[in-house]
């Protein structure tokens, strides 16, 4: 029997974690919220830079199986 969580599954799962976690942090800081957009807008650079070397990553490796295929 195949016990894989489907992506959908594990994404909804992360974005309740997220969003907890951000009520969590707003509960505890009462920082207002034009406050927290500067750190969310960080937060999601740092997520794109993160997914462009996962990215890069995953086409080097992509290409070396290729090529080690070939030889």
């Amino acid at each position: 029997m195949d016990n894989k969580i489907p992506l959908s599954v594990i994404m909804e799962n992360a974005r309740g974690k997220l969003i907890q976690a951000y009520n969590q942090v707003l509960d505890e800081t009462k920082l207002p919220a034009y406050l927290m957009e500067g750190m969310l807008l960080e937060l999601l650079s740092e997520t794109r830079n993160r997914k462009n070397l996962e990215l890069i990553s995953d086409i080097n490796a992509m290409q070396n199986k290729e090529n080690a295929e070939e030889a």
